[in-house]
């Protein structure tokens, strides 16, 4: 009987709860309930102040889009011929009411020195605007009064070495103020800095409105941060301080915009009006249950919702934080865990990929020494015969040998990189002997006991293909076929063959040929039978052809030493 009454931790602690919530005193759950509307209504006021003072900010940056857009119909009333050279005023006097509805009350000329040429108003600038800039706020000078105006600076012409700048602005007075009110819907007033302190514009009063913020405050207005108060204003509002900069960078004004607290809106911010009201009505003990009941249940569940999305997201590093011992802590501790194994399982995964790398490092360059070794081969035989030549025709065709193969080795190493990148070849009709019989000149140099038979007999076929890939192709084959001869005398047998739409290339040497089980592997990276071999020759030779559309063969049973053939699509002369 007593284990139909078992209940878990977790429903022990729910009931716990409900329990103490019903002996509470109604008037300390009132008061609690009190401080979280409070609370929120604070933050729901804050919000709303600071996105309402965001219209005053849109109404400012309007201020030069409207500059912009009197400018457009100056230049169209003037048919494109603006005339800024004179002390006249640029802006007719039928467009003077359009100034003011866009809020345009200051009009200035400067020319290519920056000397005033005009001014709407006897207005002197104190900071100017920094080189390329197209939109300011600029300190200016009325009468010994310092004001802030917000400007664009238009260049007319706009690309004329002589040219003129005509300054549209707006000038920070009480009726900017009065609309950026009326935009906002919240209290706006401009403070201007005054003897360490900032005092209010245009006020009236013998001894001027002070801000007398803490110092925290003064030290975000600095830093181009806005200030939010509670308490703004000796208590009367809730209102946030904005920084205006001028075209220095300095702060020039504080922009406060508020809210007042009165009515209903003191009252749901006012925790002792609130308790009395909640107690009094006493609907709290639904509310205060339920937001416990989501302190304690809902809010781990949402703990691990947001912890399994950021997972998901490959975010490894995501976890749960532990509040209790129960059901749910355990819970939490399990997904900590699996998360926990996932990040070290990926961090796993990035070391092997980066041996992988190192490795893949180390192959390429075996590659990379492989194909250079074959022209530095052919400059150092160059370069030894010369010593011994006499004859002159023979050492300049000896130095042309080392110049070629010079050329030929810069080439391979930009080749190599755009072999990486999938290159496209430079496809050209030419006779596919071409490139094997340049390679034999290249690679035979200084081996005159190796001899060579031809068997031509491809007639006047031509193919498609780029001479210089299918040159290092027959390069590697050729190099293969010297070392599998030995230091011996040999032979190279060439043939070619034209066969319905077929043309065939053949290379067979005199050495001592390839096994058959060596013949199924003979085409995968890296395989070798010599002990210096990188295994890479065969393969760059079978991707070098199969990018000119042909393909390379191991061609069995022909006797003695190992036969290769390139075949390629011959290719139909047009009608």
């Amino acid at each position: 009987m007593l284990a139909s009454f078992h209940m878990n931790r977790l429903q022990r602690k729910v009931l716990l709860v409900i329990v103490v919530i019903i002996v509470v005193p109604m008037l300390i759950t009132g008061w609690l309930s009190a401080a979280w509307i409070a609370g929120r209504t604070d933050e729901s006021i804050e919000r709303w102040i600071r996105e309402s003072a965001e219209v005053n900010k849109a109404s400012l940056s309007r201020i030069h889009e409207n500059s912009r857009l009197f400018a457009d119909v100056l230049a169209e009333t003037a048919h494109g011929d603006l005339k800024l050279d004179t002390a006249a005023s640029p802006v007719p006097p039928q467009l003077w009411r359009l100034a003011k509805e866009l809020g345009i009350n200051l009009v200035q000329v400067y020319d290519t020195g920056n000397k005033l040429v005009y001014s709407s108003h006897p207005i002197r600038l104190a900071t100017y605007w920094s080189h390329g800039q197209d939109t300011a706020v600029v300190k200016v000078d009325q009468g010994g009064k310092s004001l802030l105006a917000a400007i664009t600076i238009i260049r007319v012409p706009q690309d004329a070495p002589r040219h003129y700048r005509l300054v549209l602005g707006t000038l920070f007075d009480k009726a900017m103020l009065t609309r950026l009110s009326q935009a906002s819907g919240l209290k706006t007033r401009l403070f201007y800095p005054r003897e360490g302190d900032f005092a209010k514009a245009f006020s009236e009063e013998d001894q001027a409105l002070r801000l007398r913020l803490p110092t925290e405050a003064y030290r975000q207005l600095q830093q181009n941060q806005a200030y939010y108060s509670r308490q703004a204003e000796g208590g009367q509002y809730w209102g946030l301080y904005t920084p205006v900069i001028d075209a220095t960078g300095t702060v020039e004004a504080v922009l406060f915009s508020g809210l007042a607290r009165q009515g209903g809106t003191r009252l749901l911010t006012d925790q002792g009006a609130l308790t009395v009201a909640i107690t009094l009505l006493g609907i709290l003990l639904a509310s205060v249950t339920g937001f416990l009941l989501g302190r304690i249940v809902v809010r781990p569940v949402e703990y691990l919702r947001d912890g399994v999305r950021k997972v998901a997201a490959q975010d490894f590093k995501a976890s749960i934080p532990l509040h209790s011992r129960d059901e749910l802590g355990e819970l939490a501790q399990a997904f900590n865990d699996m998360a926990q194994r996932l990040r070290e399982a990926r961090d796993e995964q990035r070391r092997e990929f980066q041996r992988d790398k190192i490795a893949a490092l180390g192959e390429l360059s075996l590659a990379m020494a492989h194909e250079i070794r074959n022209p530095v081969g052919v400059i150092k035989t160059a370069a030894g015969l010369m010593e011994s030549a006499q004859e002159p025709a023979k050492r300049g065709e000896l130095q042309r040998m080392i110049r070629e193969e010079s050329l030929r080795l810069d080439q391979f190493l930009r080749d190599f990189q755009q072999l990486a990148r999938h290159r496209h070849p430079e496809f050209a009709v030419l006779d596919p002997l071409q490139p094997l019989e340049a390679a034999l000149q290249v690679m035979l140099a200084g081996r005159e006991d190796i001899r060579v038979e031809r068997h031509i007999a491809h007639g006047h076929c031509h193919v498609r293909a780029d001479r210089e890939l299918l040159r290092q192709a027959w390069v590697n084959l050729i190099r293969n076929a010297v070392e599998a001869i030995g230091a011996q005398p040999g032979t190279l047998t060439l043939s070619t063959q034209c066969a319905g739409d077929t043309v065939s290339v053949l290379l067979q040497d005199s050495g001592p040929g390839i096994s058959l089980e060596q013949m199924t592997r003979m085409f995968e990276p890296f395989f070798t039978t010599k002990e210096q071999g990188s295994g890479l020759g065969l393969t760059i030779a079978n991707t070098l052809v199969e990018a000119n559309g042909a393909r390379l063969e191991l061609v069995p049973d022909v006797g003695s030493g190992a036969c290769f053939a390139m075949r390629f699509q011959k290719l139909h002369e047009e009608t």
